[in-house]
């Protein structure tokens, strides 16, 4: 299989991380926190490095580090433990449902109301739109870093200064950026950063982290679930410090491990190098699409100059799904339809069928590139039915 589906999930992973995993589920598989064994405290330990390593790598606390099962979660977590009855929140046109979906859930639920700002032109355009749909009692903005269907990155330090300025919780869903754009928690004012550990940190599924920002205690006091958290048991309460506050139950030792492993490796290779060499990847295959007859693709102006490492097209005459499962059959993995983010499929006006997704990683090559272009432009050719 060629696959060019990483904005889903990495694939695959370095060899450093299946070990890790491994080794730990073997050696460590103790209970974090659940007894003095020696087992137990080198699966603490394991987890304690692994907060450590994400520490480092966004700029933010180790005690701030919130392990997750994925980034919806860590998203739902920041929005619901620090909102408040009344709220008026901000979000982006590009948002994907792990945004959109709790905001509307609390929107039927009557604890707040919310506007939607337009992304489009540069960051002066954008906080412009920020400014325009504030009211006296917008407490919070929600939105992504970098769209997971099209090249649209948005200004986040322009964003983050502006909420800070006027105390509004700024929430980052970095679901895509993660391990592709540099992230410093503290320079850009990000009260919560929302990460997954699958993706561009080349971790395993079912960790992510919410991690949050120094100004967050005044934000983020709401527990979100209730349980053992390993410390403190005699209190009826969660504790009140970070991060047990917001862990309760068994943490995944051996999946924070790789992720750990996956951070550590992300960070020698360097996140500049893995950008240039994914973007790199995507910028030939949009070269090579562009001459195609029939071929559509959405925002092909950004790749002039700009480091993204997706690629969004459809071909005239046959559906996303259809140009998808012919790949499949030849061997190729991309993804097509809406990808859970309808929001920017309406806004790219590719909504309600969507289009095929071109995602690159850094194990991609320039020789499975021309491959997938090659099979995209067979497709093309072909006769429509």
């Amino acid at each position: 299989m060629i696959y060019f589906n990483n904005a889903a999930t990495t694939w695959p992973k370095p060899d450093i991380v299946y070990y890790t995993a491994d080794t730990v589920a073997k050696k460590h598989g103790g209970n974090a926190g659940r007894g003095g064994n020696a087992m137990a405290v080198a699966a603490a330990k394991e987890i304690y490095n692994c907060r450590c390593a994400l520490a480092s790598f966004f700029g933010a606390q180790p005690e701030n580090i919130i392990f997750t099962l994925n980034t919806t979660y860590a998203i739902n977590m920041a929005i619901k433990s620090s909102v408040c009855q009344g709220s008026h929140i901000l979000i982006s046109d590009i948002e994907h449902n792990s945004v959109l979906r709790p905001v509307i859930e609390l929107t039927k639920r009557g604890v707040i109301t919310y506007d939607i700002f337009d992304t489009s032109g540069d960051a002066g355009n954008v906080i412009e739109s920020i400014r325009r749909h504030l009211r006296i009692n917008t407490r919070m903005l929600v939105c992504t870093h970098m769209s997971n269907i099209a090249p649209i990155t948005l200004p986040i330090a322009e964003i983050g200064s502006f909420c800070r300025e006027r105390g509004i919780c700024f929430i980052t869903d970095a679901a895509q950026s993660a391990g592709f754009l540099d992230i410093n928690v503290e320079e850009m004012k990000i009260d919560a950063l929302c990460i997954p550990g699958h993706k561009g940190l080349y971790g395993m599924q079912g960790c992510g982290a919410l991690i949050l920002g120094m100004n967050a205690s005044k934000y983020f006091k709401r527990t979100f679930i209730e349980g053992g958290s390993g410390s403190d048991s005699s209190l009826p309460h969660m504790p009140e410090y970070t991060p047990d506050r917001f862990e309760a139950g068994t943490m995944p030792a051996h999946t924070i491990a790789a992720l750990r492993a996956g951070v550590e490796w992300v960070t020698t290779r360097g996140v500049s190098a893995i950008r240039q060499h994914e973007a790199n990847i995507c910028a030939g295959i949009v070269k090579r699409l562009k001459i195609i007859p029939d071929i559509k693709i959405y925002y092909e102006d950004s790749y002039n100059g700009g480091a993204y490492n997706i690629v969004l097209f459809n071909i005239k005459g046959r559906s996303p799904t259809e140009v998808s499962t012919l790949l499949n059959e030849r061997g190729i993995c991309v993804r097509a339809g809406l990808h859970c983010a309808p929001m920017a499929h309406k806004k790219i006006g590719t909504y309600p069928g969507g289009a095929v997704r071109i995602s690159c990683g850094v194990f991609n090559t320039e020789r499975e590139a021309i491959r997938l272009t090659n099979e995209i432009k067979r497709i093309a050719a072909m006769p429509v039915k």
